[in-house]
C-alpha cells in the first residue's frame, strides 16, 4: 500500500515544472502594484498628520495666551496687560509668531484676541471676553 502511494506522489511531483518567466514577471508587477498603493496611503497619512501635529501645537501656544490675558485681567490693569503680553508674545515659540490684540468692547468689557501663525500662515486663533477687574 505505501509503495502504490509513493509512485504516485511521485508521478504527481514529476510533472510539476516549476513556474515560467512571465509567471514571475505578471506577479512581481501585481506585488509592486499592490505595494505603491498602499505606500501613498502611508505618505498620505504622514503629511496629514505632521498637519494636524502644528495646528495642535499652534492651539496649545494660543490657549497659553488666552489664559494668561484673563490672569492679567484678575490682577492687572489693561495698560499693564498690554504691555505684559506684548514681553510675553514678542518672541517666537517653536517657529510660531503670536499676535495678541486687546480692544475696548463696552464700558468695562474688552475682547482680547490670540492669533498664532508661521510662514505667514495662520493655525490658531481664539478670543475672549475680559472684564478687569482693576480701573484703568
Amino acid at each position: 500500500m505505501k509503495c502504490w502511494y509513493r509512485k504516485q506522489m511521485k508521478g504527481m511531483l514529476s510533472e510539476e515544472e516549476g513556474m515560467t518567466l512571465v509567471e514571475v514577471l505578471a506577479s512581481i508587477l501585481l506585488l509592486s502594484l499592490i505595494i505603491t498603493t498602499f505606500l501613498s496611503f502611508f505618505i498620505q497619512a504622514a503629511k496629514i498628520n505632521n498637519q494636524t501635529d502644528t495646528v495642535n501645537e499652534a492651539t496649545f501656544i494660543a490657549q497659553e495666551q488666552i489664559e494668561l490675558l484673563t490672569y492679567y485681567s484678575k490682577t492687572e490693569s489693561v495698560e499693564k496687560t498690554k504691555s505684559l503680553m506684548e514681553t510675553e508674545s514678542s518672541g517666537t515659540n517653536s517657529g510660531f509668531q503670536i499676535k495678541t490684540g486687546l480692544v475696548k468692547s463696552g464700558e468695562t468689557l474688552y475682547i482680547g484676541t490670540v492669533t498664532v501663525s508661521k510662514e505667514g500662515k495662520v493655525h490658531a486663533q481664539m478670543e475672549t471676553r475680559l472684564s478687569f477687574r482693576t480701573a484703568e
